[in-house]
């Protein structure tokens, strides 16, 4: 089983078709496999090379920031930083706004899900708690 309350810190990527992370971000919780591993897929890295699909993880998290708890399905792969799609978080029927310092997730009804700050490289970064994967009544 996870920690609870493991903290880590995920990037906010406008590039990444999913979110993405790799094996040992999240101990305790399960891989799984993904379509996109059972097809052999690979993901093209920003200096166009490729790494593996190597399946995928439902996580449990939270953002202590505006209290709130997420659930998201991380594609596993080495990458070197957990990566969280826009454009996943926009299919999902979410929001995401940015401005100078800061990038807001926030649900079809408004609330925040999530706040990810503008760190000084230019990346914005959220610092988020994994859960326990039994704190969401377990994994399927």
């Amino acid at each position: 089983m996870g920690r609870p309350g493991l903290e880590f810190e995920v990037a906010l990527d406008s590039g990444s078709v999913v979110p993405v992370c790799a094996p040992a971000d999240f101990p305790g919780y399960l891989l799984q496999e993904s379509p996109g591993s059972r097809r052999g897929q690979e993901f093209l890295t920003g200096d166009g090379g490729t790494i593996a699909n190597l399946g995928q993880m439902r996580l449990n998290l939270a953002d202590n920031t505006v209290g709130s708890d997420v659930q998201s399905i991380f594609q596993i792969a080495a990458v070197t930083r957990p990566l969280m799609s826009v454009g996943k978080i926009c299919d999902e029927g979410h929001s995401v706004t940015f401005d100078s310092v800061m990038a807001v997730v926030r649900a079809a009804d408004g609330s925040e899900l999530c706040k990810f700050v503008r760190n000084s490289s230019g990346l914005y970064v959220a610092k988020l708690k994994l859960r326990n994967p039994a704190g969401f009544g377990g994994q399927e």
